[in-house]
């Protein structure tokens, strides 16, 4: 259960009565080796308590991204996924139990930050990290003691589509949401539940619904609902609570085949996984656009584009997370778009070895030429018949550099040379000649713009490439110089020349492919993609820490640099194909 979540959620709580306040427990000074020395406030202590607890909570409790993990032994099934309404929406299942092989590498994960070296005592630190945090939300709230006993270790939240009432009135009560928590001791967990609605002093009424004794608390559409089942506690909207107790003649998730399709694309134990149906999520939003409309006299326009944008969403997009010794996995999946030319061009990157060691940043794209194409297509049949001509702009400013089929691939990039930054853009082009032919069209239309915008050229000659440096003045009285030249089929530009000069002095040995730390995280992001980013997290930490908490820089250096000083980068890649598969990774050190 998520302790940073009231666990009475969906129930209301006397107007008169006071939010719990949360007590501030100080930690001690053994903590983290390494991070006591300095003498810090109770507040600080416990924002350092927060920190460690929302490294773990971020893949245990309440995450709320996926991940698809295509390798490896089938993982746990479900507790709960059979108790869900068939007409789900959205369902987010968190595994407390950490299931499988995710213990054991969660506690090597963990075992890189402070707090968490002893792996021994990782159930201990996890457990003491979750008694914090559910301290928070009310002091007498320990997880171990208040949740623990009585969880099987799955909890799941789920909302539903609205109904399909034409009356505004109708539409919430017939909307729903309902948090699963399997259980393991029936009458432990009723136990606790009655005794934190007699403290918080709520009147209840009961209702039996489908041979089950439902609980509702509050009036209106504030009214929040729970009930048990041998298996589970159910908690949410009493439209909610009622769907999941129909799963029983009714069917549910488990049935949907739409989430079947969705769960059998994935193997490997998960701390969390989760499963999105955007088509129904629309078609909710165009009944409520639809019914708003009429009320208003505004027509079906609105309900026209979302029904448009419908018709291109995938059945469904899912997910979970998984840990790994190193790293943290997060992937997200979903069915190949229709028209979408993703999977054609999945490869390793062509570019890595050409860009600077030292760059601290770099987005990189595939195919762009081929991709704008089968976009502006898209756009173009989608659009109603007559209705091109919205577009022929589009086609006309291609037309000035020679259309887009010469485009290959392309990376964005940031640079660090000591304090300073720089970078520019690097792009494939099909050829050497294309490459120097486009650079040349790039001046010349600088050339024509010169007068209106005062922009001035200088050339110059860098182991033998031609680099064209132009000068674009502005109100700081530095002029902004952007710098371009081809070298083989590669076009670069760059802030200055100092970044094209970088590309032009890289070797294999020194390029960015050849960096440790792009090559662990490109590896368990996936080498071959689309498309992939990469941050070099080390390298910008302070820079960002700073920035964030630039009016308390001593916080940065006590409560979070800690932290941050045992992460190596962050990245993600794009793998196309029938299941178009975005996996993010964050790697530890």
């Amino acid at each position: 259960m998520d302790p940073n979540q009231d666990p009475n959620a969906g129930f209301v709580r006397p107007q008169t009565e006071p939010a719990p306040q949360g007590t501030i427990v100080p930690v001690g000074d053994e903590w983290a080796a390494g991070v006591h020395p300095t003498v810090v406030s109770p507040r600080s202590r416990r924002l350092r308590w927060g920190i460690a607890g929302a490294v773990v909570l971020c893949v245990t409790l309440v995450t709320a991204g996926g991940v698809f993990v295509l390798s490896g032994a089938a993982g746990a099934k479900s507790l709960t996924a059979s108790v869900a309404p068939k007409n789900a929406v959205a369902f987010l299942e968190v595994r407390t139990d950490l299931p499988g092989d995710q213990h054991a590498k969660l506690a090597d994960f963990m075992s890189h930050f402070p707090g968490f070296q002893d792996r021994a005592q990782f159930d201990n630190a996890l457990d003491n990290v979750l008694n914090k945090l559910t301290a928070e939300v009310s002091p007498d709230l320990q997880y171990t003691s208040a949740f623990k006993p009585w969880m099987e270790g799955e909890v799941s939240l789920v909302a539903l589509a609205g109904g399909t009432s034409t009356s505004p009135s109708q539409m919430l009560p017939q909307m729903g949401a309902v948090a699963i928590v399997a259980l393991k001791d029936r009458s432990a967990a009723q136990t606790w539940v009655a005794g934190e609605v007699t403290r918080l002093g709520a009147t209840t009424s009961s209702q039996t619904y489908a041979g089950t004794t439902v609980y509702s608390i509050g009036t209106g559409s504030d009214q929040g609902a729970y009930a048990f089942t041998d298996q589970d506690l159910l908690m949410g909207t009493v439209a909610g609570v009622k769907a999941a107790l129909d799963t029983k003649t009714k069917g549910s998730l488990a049935d949907n085949s739409n989430y079947q399709a969705a769960m059998a694309s994935i193997s490997g134990d998960s701390l969390a996984r989760f499963y999105l149906d955007p088509k129904s999520m629309v078609g909710a939003e165009m009944n409520a656009s639809s019914l708003m409309g009429s009320m208003m006299g505004a027509g079906g326009s609105t309900a026209g584009m979302l029904a448009t944008s419908a018709a291109s969403l995938p059945a469904w997009i899912a997910g979970s997370i998984q840990a790994q010794s190193s790293d943290l996995v997060v992937n997200v999946a979903m069915p190949r778009p229709a028209g979408s030319t993703s999977g054609d061009d999945n490869h390793v990157s062509r570019l890595a070895p050409v860009l600077p060691g030292n760059t601290v940043g770099v987005f990189e794209l595939h195919a762009i030429g081929k991709s704008i194409t089968a976009a502006i297509a898209g756009a173009k049949s989608a659009l109603p018949s007559g209705s091109a001509d919205q577009l022929k702009s589009i086609d006309s400013a291609l037309a000035l550099i020679g259309g887009v089929d010469w485009l290959g691939d392309a990376t964005a990039v940031v640079t660090q040379d000591g304090s300073e930054f720089g970078g520019g853009v690097v792009v494939e082009a099909t050829d050497a000649t294309t490459a120097k032919t486009k650079v040349a069209l790039i001046t010349n239309y600088a050339t024509l713009a010169s007068g209106a915008l005062h922009i001035t050229n200088r050339s110059e000659t860098y182991k033998g490439v031609d680099i064209t440096v132009m000068s674009v003045p502005d109100s700081t009285g530095k002029p902004l110089e952007i710098a371009v030249a081809a070298k083989d089929n590669l076009i670069l530009a760059g802030y200055t020349d100092a970044f094209v000069k970088a590309v032009i002095d890289t070797t294999p040995a020194t390029a960015l492919a050849a960096q440790s730390d792009y090559q662990a995280v490109m590896s368990a992001a996936g080498s071959s993609s689309a498309q992939s980013m990469y941050v070099n997290i080390p390298a910008l930490e302070d820079q960002i820490g700073k920035a964030v908490l630039q009016s308390s820089s001593s916080r940065w250096t006590m409560d979070y640099k800690p932290y941050f000083d045992h992460l190596g980068g962050m990245g993600y890649s794009v793998v196309g194909g029938n299941t178009v598969i975005l996996r993010f990774v964050v790697t530890a050190k």
